[in-house]
């Protein structure tokens, strides 16, 4: 079985609202609490939009009123809506009219003896409707997972949804997220307009897959929005094996690693054969700045979704990149969040289950351990941050577009921050993020990314991951890391020539 549930919308859809985790902002005794929606359908008065009976748990101490806002601002003037009043006892309000597909925050305000006395904020999510005035197929999830008796090689996985019963429906299915661009996914079916559950096999073990109801109802085609799951890893990874000389580069990686004294940990893959080689690569690591790769992934996503607008982050991104900024970082962290910390670290946590990191963990924004999930440490491996560069670059997680842009902006870091991975490496481009702090046992300086070069009008590249901790002083690790670089640079520029 997989270690979480493996399953990211990628457009945040729900079939009803639901509380999002970790959403609850605020609580205070003696007020109201517990908001929740009872019930929603789509709205015929508004053709698109959704109608909801929203329910709570009241504090009896005066008229209420639900407040309701698209921004997660604490209900600043003029950005929110005030239904009431309501009596004390009530618990419960229709509200019609609300986008379809769209984030909305709550509060219930009681007018008590003492005073306004407000709710804790909670965040919603609205179902989808299409303008017909049907809901679309949602809720799409993962019911149980296995690996083939009789192919070590593949998975089978239980996919369970939500029907619209507008038609008969087919399971569209995809490695790549690019809005199942022509020839890039395969769809089954028809199934009966009634059906919910299909059992997949044959899936890639320890792979991401992007999933889709498509329903042809009279109207036409009503597809439901994109969800990604990964299949459990079964067996043996599927990656080839190193060829000799590669396998060569690593042994000598591993003596440089010893012959230095430093506790480090590398992992290479070259790009063009999915060939990987690593010393120490499943060690957990401590990430500093590096593990907030994910974070900038996790924000390039929403932005190719558009649930945001590339303006409102393209300067944090380049911030947070030129200098390893943590302040940036965490701003983007409550940007996926969709304005709330606790949100971003779930999210980013599930991108990390999304793309098979079974060891990694977002805990907290670095430099803010007082804002942790679990009270621990954050987690990445070598071979893990590689698996993350090569979903990456071989555009399935973004489309291609957004891949360029991440690796573009990625290439942004200051001179001062190029003295691991960039130092070792002649004439290519390198995208790449630092990780740096100081531990209770030394030092941790971390460099991971993607390196870049042309021969003869083609594009090559390889992954690199290259990871410190117990550093006895500061910068003692720079010699072994530039001469890593260094010989996995020599490496690829003899094979691709």
């Amino acid at each position: 079985m997989v270690r979480r549930l493996l399953v990211l919308s990628l457009a945040v859809l729900l079939a009803a609202f639901r509380l999002l985790p970790g959403t609850e902002l605020s609580a205070e005794p003696l007020v109201a609490s517990q908001i929740t929606v009872s019930s929603q359908e789509c709205d015929a008065s508004s053709p698109g939009s959704v109608k909801a009976t929203v329910s709570w748990v009241p504090s009896g101490r005066g008229e209420q009123w639900l407040d309701i806002s698209l921004s997660n601002n604490g209900f600043a003037p003029g950005t929110f809506v005030g239904g009431g009043p309501l009596p004390p006892e009530a618990g419960s309000f229709v509200w019609s009219g609300l986008s379809s597909g769209a984030t909305y925050y709550l509060r219930v305000q009681t007018r008590s003896p003492f005073g306004w006395e407000p709710s804790g904020t909670y965040a919603i999510v609205t179902a989808s409707c299409t303008p017909g005035g049907a809901l679309l197929p949602s809720q799409i999830a993962v019911s149980s997972q296995e690996c083939r008796a009789s192919s070590p090689a593949s998975a089978t996985t239980t996919l369970s949804w939500v029907p619209s019963r507008r038609g008969e429906q087919w399971l569209d299915i995809s490695l790549f997220n690019n809005r199942f661009a022509p020839g890039t996914f395969v769809g089954i079916g028809p199934f009966p307009p009634t059906a919910s559950t299909f059992a997949w096999s044959g899936l890639q073990p320890g792979t991401t897959h992007f999933l889709r109801v498509n329903t042809r109802s009279p109207s036409g085609w009503e597809s439901s929005r994109t969800f990604a799951f990964a299949t459990q890893a079964c067996g043996d990874p599927s990656a080839p094996a190193p060829n000799g000389d590669f396998v060569g580069l690593q042994e000598n990686l591993r003596a440089q690693i010893a012959a230095s004294g430093i506790n480090a940990a590398v992992a290479v893959t070259d790009l063009q054969t999915g060939e990987s080689i690593h010393v120490n690569g499943d060690e957990p690591r401590l990430p500093g700045c590096t593990i907030n790769f994910f974070v900038l992934l996790s924000v390039v996503m929403d932005l190719q979704e558009g649930l945001y607008s590339e303006a409102e982050v393209g300067d944090l991104i380049s911030r947070t990149v030129w200098s390893s900024n943590p302040i940036t970082a965490r701003d983007l962290l409550r940007k996926t969040g969709m304005g709330d910390i606790g949100a971003g670290l779930a999210k980013v946590n599930q991108l990390l289950d999304l793309l098979g990191l079974s060891t990694s963990t977002y805990d907290h924004p670095p430099a803010y351990p007082q804002e942790s999930l679990h009270g621990s440490v954050n987690v990445l491996t070598a071979n893990e941050t590689n698996r993350a560069l090569v979903a990456l670059y071989e555009a399935r997680i973004v489309e291609p577009g957004w891949r360029d842009y991440m690796l573009n902006k990625l290439t942004g870091v200051k001179p001062g921050l190029q003295y691991l991975i960039p130092a070792g490496v002649g004439s290519g481009v390198v995208s790449h993020k630092n990780g740096f702090l100081a531990d209770y046992g030394g030092w941790v300086d971390n460099d991971a990314g993607i390196v870049m070069f042309d021969r003869s009008g083609r594009r090559y590249a390889y992954a690199i991951s290259f990871f410190t901790e117990d550093v006895p002083y500061k910068y003692a690790d720079i010699p072994l890391g530039q001469t890593v670089s260094r010989l996995v640079w020599q490496y690829f520029s003899s094979r691709y020539y």
